[in-house]
């Protein structure tokens, strides 16, 4: 069995003419999985240091797992967005900003927006504490700048940065084209990272940056710059020959060693961000070309399939379910707690995406399919797929 995908396939996933089964890319939901894996034991593992009373090194660990999931869905959402885009002008000859929009919508705010009734329902209700203006920070997308009070809402900043990439990215593409677009990427990557140098200077010692959009714009831009490379044929072809399993492997500890040395020396923090945004979309794109791989294949197994689907709900969930005292009875600070926690977390998760996310993502391709003259002979492709 060949070691990737036709590059012919490559080019043409998602496409119209391509089967429906074959524009579903599981290797996406398997890094999905792995990203909210993370952030998930990092939430874990910080909850748990709480309760115990455990040392400042937990902390900071997990502190830097659940950063490097954040920065890999970051990657993912760069490199999938930017594919979507281009197909679409493939197939229609334009891009539609409306129709984006539409399903960008319908894909994000019905989950996001249930957790935040919730969480004011539960606020209201004298539960938990959830300020108002906390509430309408997480609601409107900017609590990545002015930081929540409260735990039950934090986790929107990234949500935050992702919603500022979606308004920010296809406007360049449209308005600039592929060419002059990857060197609009390149531009804004300098930007980033000439801002992270110069606010770092202004840090007091120990502390980390903020989480504003301008300081991950690297962490979209890299992805985007592959996704356009890699709708060329030949490119698409020298690429999934290229990255060979000891080649990948290779990558994978150059990563691990600079994540290392970001841990050990704090001067390295900003240089390691910077190879995290790199090097991950590589990891990513080489395992949608070459899906037979040792490594693909691990990423398409059922569950671990599944928990990237459900990621975006675990994500929203998880937030709330480690910060209430849901399970009274079991010994403050038990692992058997958390892992009754994580279970919820999943049922939860599942329920969001069975109920709230399935059917909105299927009324936002109604929606938007007006806005798209399908070309004759074609089906519109379903550019929601492994969303």
């Amino acid at each position: 069995m060949s070691g990737y995908l036709d590059y012919r396939q490559c080019l043409a996933v998602f496409s119209p003419n391509v089967e429906s089964k074959h524009r579903y890319l599981p290797t996406l939901d398997g890094w999905r999985a792995i990203a909210i894996s993370m952030v998930v034991l990092s939430h874990a593992l910080t909850t748990e240091s709480v309760r115990d009373g455990s040392g400042s090194f937990i902390n900071l660990l997990t502190f830097r797992l659940g950063t490097f999931g954040v920065i890999l869905f970051f990657a993912i959402s760069g490199y999938l967005i930017c594919t979507r885009l281009l197909v679409e002008e493939e197939t229609y000859g334009f891009i539609s900003l409306r129709s984006f929009y539409i399903r960008r919508a319908f894909r994000i705010l019905p989950a996001a927006y249930a957790y935040l009734a919730l969480i004011a329902f539960l606020a209201a209700a004298g539960l938990i504490a959830v300020s108002k203006v906390d509430l309408w920070r997480a609601a409107l997308f900017y609590s990545n700048y002015v930081p929540p009070n409260s735990w039950f809402v934090g986790h929107f900043w990234s949500l935050a940065i992702e919603e500022h990439f979606y308004l920010l990215w296809p406007p360049i593409l449209v308005v600039a084209g592929r060419r002059r677009a990857l060197w609009a990427c390149v531009t804004l990557i300098v930007v980033s990272l000439v801002l992270r140098v110069l606010a770092t200077q202004d840090l007091p010692e120990g502390s980390d940056l903020p989480g504003y959009t301008q300081f991950r714009l690297d962490a979209f831009m890299a992805p985007c710059i592959l996704a356009i490379l890699l709708r060329n044929a030949e490119r698409a072809k020298r690429f999934a020959n290229a990255m060979k399993p000891w080649v990948w492997i290779g990558v994978i500890g150059i990563l691990v060693g600079g994540i290392a040395l970001g841990v050990v020396f704090p001067d390295w923090r900003d240089p390691q961000r910077a190879l995290q945004s790199a090097v991950l979309p590589v990891l990513i794109a080489t395992t949608v070309l070459r899906p037979n791989d040792w490594f693909a294949r691990l990423l398409q197994m059922r569950p671990i399939e599944y928990l990237g689907r459900i990621s975006y709900g675990v994500y929203l969930w998880q937030q709330l379910v480690f910060g209430l005292p849901f399970f009274p009875g079991l010994h403050k600070g038990a692992w058997p707690r958390t892992l009754m926690e994580v279970a919820l977390i999943l049922i939860l998760a599942a329920a969001t995406q069975r109920w709230i996310e399935e059917p909105m993502i299927a009324l936002g391709r109604k929606t938007s399919a007006r806005f798209h003259r399908p070309v004759p002979g074609k089906d519109v492709p379903d550019t929601d797929m492994a969303a």
